[in-house]
């Protein structure tokens, strides 16, 4: 239907999430939906301005934890900000970089899970009475020295986050297995790149180290441009001619066979010889 501007047009409503399901692959939906997956759970480090560590006493089990909880059918930073939205009430918060991933083996908690441990920072200034805690969920919240915190916290998570705050003052992340580092995670396997080498050298194949060429400290002309304004390439110089262009300027020959080397090979720098352009030989060619 062709639209005037008396008549706008109504936009097609929104295709809804069945509708959107429907479009997919139905047996591929049907094997994700009964494939097993291991459970995921997301932790918080939260600072105040001291630097102390946010840690919370849940009523549901034993010892001190960190802010945060199981994830549901959603992204594991969407599940941390509903869990401390829910637990905290926070005036505002935003989750930084991913400090440790965690991955817990079945036979701890009857079924594999993954945990993962993010930096959240909050507004400051900060105390425990800017946060409005789950009734239901928490006891009570402190803000302690990092010491003191993981001394509360049970064995296995304390190893996580340990780790995680190693990693919060470095630049990586934690690749643990049940709170220990993970095997082929060492400090071995992290890449350093090469120091940077002196003098604008580069590499080239085979190991070697190309330079660029100096100038010659003999000569006070080289590495300046034609009469001397400024530095460039150290110049070369020409070899000169061993016998001048001019005939009557060239030295005596010496005697066939009593020198040799340079001087008994073909000179280019010397004019050509009248037998050579058609002419009569030369008082030089008779010389020679």
């Amino acid at each position: 239907m062709t639209t005037t501007p008396h008549s706008p047009a109504t936009a097609p409503p929104a295709p809804s999430a069945t509708a959107t399901l429907a479009a997919c692959d139905q047996e591929l939906a049907a094997y994700l939906a009964a494939h097993p997956a291991p459970a995921a759970a997301v932790d918080a480090v939260i600072r105040d301005q001291h630097g102390r560590l946010l840690v919370v006493d849940p009523v549901y089990k034993d010892g001190w934890d960190l802010p945060g909880g199981m994830v549901d059918d959603e992204g594991l930073v969407d599940g941390l900000v509903r869990e401390l939205r829910e637990e905290l009430r926070p005036a505002a918060l935003r989750v930084g970089r991913l400090l440790a991933v965690d991955n817990v083996p079945a036979p701890a908690y009857g079924r594999a899970m993954t945990a993962c441990v993010y930096a959240v920072h909050l507004p400051h200034p900060l105390t425990v009475d800017d946060l409005h805690l789950q009734g239901d969920e928490l006891r009570a919240a402190a803000f302690l020295p990092e010491h003191e915190a993981l001394d509360l916290l049970p064995e296995r998570l304390r190893r996580r986050t340990a780790a995680a705050l190693t990693a919060e003052r470095g630049a990586h992340t934690a690749h643990l297995l049940d709170g220990h580092p993970a095997p082929g995670r060492g400090r071995a396997d992290r890449v350093r790149l090469p120091p940077a080498r002196p003098g604008g050298s580069r590499r080239r194949g085979g190991g070697r180290t190309a330079r660029p060429p100096q100038p010659d400290a003999a000569d006070p002309s080289a590495g300046t441009l034609p009469g001397g304004t400024g530095p460039s390439q150290p110049a070369v110089r020409a070899r000169p001619p061993s016998h001048p262009a001019d005939p009557a300027a060239r030295p005596a020959v010496a005697a066939p066979g009593r020198l040799r080397g340079r001087d008994a090979r073909p000179n280019r720098w010397a004019a050509p010889s009248r037998a050579r352009r058609g002419g009569p030989p030369g008082p030089e060619c008779a010389a020679r």
